[in-house]
């Protein structure tokens, strides 16, 4: 019965996950080769020339690794501290409620609603105004699609603490960290040692290959820096959909090419770290 019920799963995950995928990765290399397309007229390399030798995928690559770099980083950090910190206070359900809160917020909401606090017209601008902090809009600084996105990695960090937040708590629990935190107390560590050498390094340990992944996943991100980001240069997943909805039909080859590259990184990324847990696993 168990062998019946795995092959079944197994069978639906192959249909509706990894046949779609494979189908839309298919047509996506066929279409930037030319071989398939409106105006395509067969098998070419111009298309792959095309977004190798300009800079803008590479640009935009870079851009992103960095944006997602910072929104994770200082989502870890920022659980981290809260839990070593505040642990205690989780007890308390109307806390929980407020950390937890953002878990339920969709990704384009949040968006719209940093966008609502920190645009030049927004409640912040407004507020500054109000308490002569500012004499006009324009005198408020760039917050939102702007050259620092620092509205994305607001919305990034505001969407990404909380499910870190109860990740650790999780760990903290499961780990036993407040018992091997007396050990080292009674052996005469103080509170940053423990903090330094128990508690972060296996909190660390147990989570880096959530924290690679959701480095993935804000890395593809389109919602937020459609909403939040600047025109030029353009986070990943954004360029890729304007590169696949221009008017210029010669352009969506480009568009499917950045998408195949994209893809076939992910994928190596993602080979890599489960190959390296495999690795890990075995050793132990």
């Amino acid at each position: 019965m168990k062998n019946k019920e795995k092959n079944i799963g197994f069978i639906l995950f192959v249909v509706f996950a990894v046949l779609p995928f494979t189908l839309a990765f298919g047509y996506a290399l066929l279409y930037s080769f030319g071989i398939i397309g409106v105006v395509n007229e067969g098998f070419t390399l111009e298309f792959w020339k095309q977004i190798l030798t300009s800079p803008t995928l590479g640009v935009s690559f870079l851009y992103s690794s960095i944006i997602a770099s910072i929104g994770v980083l200082l989502s870890v950090s920022l659980a981290l501290w809260v839990v070593l910190n505040f642990k205690e206070s989780f007890n308390n359900k109307y806390i929980s409620f407020i950390i937890y809160m953002p878990l339920a917020v969709p990704g384009i909401v949040s968006a719209f609603f940093t966008y609502q606090l920190f645009a030049k017209s927004g409640f912040f601008s407004r507020i500054s105004y109000k308490f002569g902090w500012i004499d006009s809009i324009n005198q408020f600084p760039n917050l939102v699609n702007d050259n620092l996105a620092i509205g994305i990695i607001i919305t990034f960090v505001s969407l990404l603490t909380p499910f870190f937040v109860l990740l650790y708590l999780n760990i903290y629990k499961d780990e036993r960290i407040e018992e091997l935190s007396q050990l080292s107390k009674s052996l005469g560590a103080n509170k940053n040692q423990i903090a330094l050498k128990v508690s972060l390094p296996i909190m660390l340990k147990k989570s880096w290959i959530l924290i690679v992944l959701y480095f993935i996943f804000l890395l593809g991100a389109y919602e937020v820096p459609l909403i939040l980001g600047q025109e030029s240069p353009q986070m990943l997943s954004v360029l890729i959909l304007r590169e696949l909805k221009q008017f210029d039909l010669t352009k969506i080859s480009e568009g499917y090419a950045m998408a195949v590259v994209y893809t076939v990184i992910i994928m190596l990324v993602t080979i890599f770290i489960f190959s390296r847990k495999k690795l890990r696993s075995n050793a132990y």
